[in-house]
Formats: C-alpha cells, structure tokens, sequence
C-alpha cells in the first residue's frame, strides 16, 4: 500500500503544533465535531458482522480509539440511515449517537444524554450484513464534553463530571454551556460537539475553543 509522504508530514506536524499551542494555554483545548455513528458491543458485533472485533479504518485523537471499517444501517419510525460509521474499540453496550437533526429525519425521541448512560436512551435498531439488533435503550443524543487526562484536569482546577463552558472564536463564534468534564487515566484534551452545534457557529474539527 502506496504511503502518502507529504500527507503524513502535515498531519504529524500539525498534531505536534496543536499539543505544542496546547501546553503554551492549557485552556485552549482542540475540537472534535462528532457525526453520527454507533458504538457496539461484542455481541452484537458478531450478529451484525460475524466478527469478534473491528477493523479499525483510521485512528481518532484518543488513544487506543478509532473509526473502524464497518458501516450499518440505522433505522428509525421515518427512515433509516444507511452507511452508519462504527467506532471501535467494542463497549460494554450498544448505541446510537445522533444530533437532533438526525432525531428529526428518523423519527426518534432521543435524549441528550452522557456517552455510555443509556438508561434513559430510546429504542432503536441496528442491520448489518448478517443480522438487526433492537436495542430497547440505543439512541441518544450525546452530551457536550471535554475529554481531560488526570494532569489536565488537575491543571485547569476541574474534575470528572464538573460543568464548564468554552468561548469559541470565528465569524459566527459564541460561547456554549454545559460542557461534562470527564477524565480518564490515556485521555488527552479534546472538546467534543455534534455537527448541529458545530454548524450552528461555524465550527470544525481541528478548531480550538477556550475553556472559560
């Protein structure tokens, strides 16, 4: 397989730009715009796909998690989704992250909820290649976050679950509440919002917001 030097080059400089912009103004923290996908379980990896893990497409910011090369369909009481990007590693549960946009067109009630607390997450199904899933608590719509390693956190004065807010600069900039702080030991800094937030004030990935 044919490498791309000059592709690779500008990705791991602006990688080592980024965290270097980072550790000079720990509060400005880079922005993941979040489209949707699913995460899934083991379990149902295998109905869906046959597999015992995912195949990862390309790596994601956070270490050890990437896009991986699987798709399935979505599908909602309006419509359904085809060509829904799975993200890897496996979870202990299933679900559908979607913005309200998403919610709109499929015909779903979901909540703006935390990653991974899907008590009160919708009913949804999943089709891939060998099979569906129904999951009873599937669809949510994901809260904003910030992902934070323990240093980090210490750092910036916030712990795991606090509330914050980041200004965002640009054209159509603002400033948006309710950000969850969530630490964890390999995380790095990274702020996370759905395409209907990023749309809103013109935002993108690899943009930075200022923690406030």
């Amino acid at each position: 397989m044919s490498v791309d030097t000059a592709a690779l080059v500008d990705e791991i400089t602006r990688k080592v730009w980024d965290r270097l912009e980072c550790l000079m103004d720990p509060t400005r923290i880079v922005l993941g715009v979040s489209n949707r996908h699913v995460h899934l379980s083991q379990a149902d990896l295998k109905t869906l796909f046959g597999l015992d893990a995912l195949t990862s497409y390309r790596p994601v910011r956070q270490p050890n998690e990437f896009a991986a090369e699987q798709f399935v369909t979505v599908h909602g009481r309006k419509t359904s989704f085809e060509k829904v990007r799975v993200m890897g590693p496996c979870r202990p549960r299933s679900q559908v992250e979607l913005s309200r946009t998403d919610c709109f067109a499929l015909g779903v009630n979901a909540p703006v909820i935390q990653s991974g607390h899907l008590e009160l997450a919708t009913p949804i199904d999943i089709e891939g290649p060998l099979g569906t899933v129904h999951l009873e608590h599937g669809a949510m719509v994901a809260a904003r976050h910030v992902h934070l390693g323990p240093a980090d956190a210490k750092e910036l004065g916030v712990k795991d679950q606090d509330l914050v807010r980041f200004a965002f600069e640009g054209e159509r900039g603002g400033i948006l509440n309710n950000f969850i702080v969530r630490v964890k030991d390999d995380w790095v800094p990274e702020i996370h919002i759905d395409t209907d937030e990023a749309n809103a004030l013109g935002l993108r990935s690899g943009d930075f917001g200022k923690l406030m």
